[in-house]
């Protein structure tokens, strides 16, 4: 999964006449409120007004899908009702929390009054949110945790349709007379120009599979791409990616100054933007090798048993609720102690550049995404074994591995020999084509703690 973490929607609000409220800003979206007038607000904290406190009620599930919350004046200090969960008939329950603050609460600087319909997961991000300051929450791990909650009752579905809707693309350079080094140039240089430009991992990962995927169809319709093409098709690729996975994606006009260098008109870039996305039948977001990667690392290493990895006394003691039992404790102790949070880290950076490194060579392009991710994170991870010399491959990392990429383990290490064998004479193989390694692996060997 990329950096940005998204949170569910804010429902519709549902005004009640009899208990006035306050305007409130959630994750970036505004909740009409009364019509007092609202200092400066900033994205993730509630705006001070001048209407009269009133106390948050507790919500529960039933209430707040028919939209009847209750306030309630008995108790003033913060309260957690645990709504428990059964899922994939695991062992343990995983909990979302519904909190409840009155007007005389200290934890609070700003009473607020919702009447809504919200769910108990919004309301805990109100309420954390507004807390930020006196807590000295981080937001990354804040947002990290409660990402990984709706990810956990969901994960098996996630995977389940990603793996239904991976395609190959086999041989799609065929009757092409743009060559397999004319691709691994074109994919060299993207790069370069998006991280220059600082586009998200995943806009990379999305411009191979839109270009590659282009050929694919084009071979289908027996048309036959020139060389000359290959500049106008890699341009237009990273251009539609960046509107699909950026929050600031790259501008039109300059693609067209300071990528193609005044190569190409706008209305060149547009055509072909036209009918790359005709082609593919306006299907964009088909999971790619880095979408497998990030789902996969979450799976194995940021589980419920470990907290998901999150540091921050504060939050632990005061926002996360779990049972676990013994197994799960064994667990959580033995990844704490294995893969900490600097080793993730490593990890993730290596990751980055073999799956970048994945993206040159042309005959690993035409395997599935899901089994060129479980190999890269298994090279990766061998990789961290010898900077590192500790012993991170044990059975329930390969359990795991084996069990969330629907794989099975000979096909994974097969796999895995090709990807070590690239990165082992990359030199050679692509010879002249030096941005993977002047962007990425330098940033590996400039990381200061790897354990």
């Amino acid at each position: 999964m990329s950096n940005n973490v998204k949170f569910l929607n804010q429902p519709e609000v549902i005004p009640n006449k009899n208990y006035p409220h306050k305007k409130i800003s959630l994750n970036g979206k505004n909740i009409p409120g009364g019509a007092a007038k609202p200092n400066k607000s900033f994205r993730g904290k509630a705006e001070k007004t001048q209407t009269n406190k009133q106390p948050l009620g507790v919500i529960n599930e039933n209430d707040a899908n028919q939209g009847n919350i209750k306030p309630n004046n008995q108790k003033s200090k913060l309260k957690k009702m645990k709504s428990m969960d059964k899922v994939n008939n695991q062992n343990h329950s995983r909990h979302l929390s519904a909190f409840n603050v009155d007007s005389k609460s200290k934890n609070t600087k700003n009473d607020i009054k919702i009447n809504s319909k919200v769910s108990s997961l919004n309301l805990e991000n109100l309420l954390i949110n507004i807390n930020f300051n006196k807590n000295k929450i981080e937001k990354d791990e804040y947002r990290s945790m409660f990402s990984k909650y709706v990810r956990d009752d969901y994960s098996n579905s996630i995977i389940k349709s990603l793996l239904e809707d991976e395609q190959i693309n086999e041989n799609y350079l065929e009757n092409h007379k743009i060559t397999e080094r004319m691709r691994t140039r074109m994919v060299d240089w993207m790069i370069e120009v998006l991280s220059n430009y600082h586009c998200d991992e995943s806009t990379y990962f999305e411009s191979i599979n839109l270009m590659d995927r282009y050929f694919e169809q084009c071979k289908v319709k027996n048309q036959i791409l020139e060389p000359a093409e290959l500049h106008l098709i890699g341009v237009t690729s990273m251009f539609i990616a960046s509107k699909y996975q950026d929050i600031y994606p790259l501008r039109l006009k300059i693609v067209q100054d300071k990528i193609a260098h005044n190569k190409l008109t706008c209305q060149e870039i547009k055509n072909k933007e036209d009918e790359i996305m005709r082609y593919l039948s306006y299907n964009i977001g088909l999971p790619t090798m880095w979408d497998f990667i990030t789902l996969f690392m979450e799976e194995i290493f940021y589980i419920n048993c470990n907290h998901h990895h999150i540091k921050n006394k504060v939050l632990l003691d005061n926002y996360y609720e779990d049972e676990l039992n013994d197994e799960d404790v064994k667990l959580g102790n033995l990844i704490n102690k294995k893969y900490t949070k600097n080793m993730l880290n490593l990890l993730k950076y290596v990751c980055i550049y073999l799956g970048k490194m994945n993206c040159h060579d042309y005959n690993l392009m035409q395997k599935r995404p899901s089994l060129l991710a479980a190999s890269t994170i298994f090279v990766a991870i061998k990789i961290c074994e010898q900077i590192n010399k500790e012993e991170y491959i044990n059975d329930y990392f390969t359990d795991k591995l084996n069990d969330i990429s629907n794989n099975c383990e000979n096909d994974i290490i097969k796999t895995a020999q090709k990807i070590l064998y690239n990165a082992q004479n990359f030199d050679t193989k692509f010879s002249g084509l030096d941005n993977l390694k002047k962007v990425h692996f330098n940033a590996i060997i400039e990381l200061k703690e790897t354990k």
